[in-house]
């Protein structure tokens, strides 16, 4: 079992580093005029549900029996490469905008 609760609390981690990346978008978007704001807010809705999501696979993970526990962790690690490369590509896309602008 502690294996289990030890990646657990990577994971809440990793998620709580991601929570502080999506509300720096968020932070831009409440300064960005309403053209960019429009799209600064959408992509930090579209994170934050992609980071809820992993959130309900880390209590899937926990409760799920030894049998279903690798294709959980698979689920996990497949949705975190897609929550942290939509981050990278979103802050790569939006570095180079002046939300003010």
């Amino acid at each position: 079992m502690g294996n289990r609760e030890e990646y657990i609390d990577k994971l809440t981690a990793r998620l709580k580093k991601w929570d502080a990346e999506i509300r720096k978008l968020e932070e831009k978007a409440e300064n960005a005029k309403t053209d960019v704001k429009a799209k600064y807010t959408e992509k930090a809705d579209e994170l934050r549900a992609k980071k809820e999501s992993i959130q309900q696979k880390a209590r899937d993970f926990r409760e799920a029996n030894e049998e279903a526990l690798g294709s959980v962790k698979k689920s996990i690690e497949d949705s975190l490469t897609n929550l942290t490369n939509a981050i990278n590509d979103t802050f790569a896309k939006f570095s180079n905008e002046d939300p003010e602008k």
